[in-house]
């Protein structure tokens, strides 16, 4: 599986892959936050998540993989 997950895994993912952190989405937009307020620009931001992670997932074949 090693092989295989940097091809499956977007390089923007950031939680939940080694060496990345689950905050890191939440630090960089709060660093865009103070940027703009420092220099006194308006900001608009939006999250939007395109897909629920559990429901794409191919279970007959991570079975297989597991087993």
């Amino acid at each position: 599986m090693k092989k295989l997950l940097p091809k499956l895994i977007d390089e923007t993912q950031s939680a939940f892959v080694q060496g990345r952190q689950i905050l890191d989405g939440v630090l960089i937009a709060n660093e865009v936050i103070d940027e703009a307020k420092r220099k006194k620009r308006e900001v608009l931001m939006f999250k939007v998540d395109f897909e629920k992670a559990y429901d794409s997932v191919d279970w007959d074949f991570l079975d297989f993989v597991m087993e």
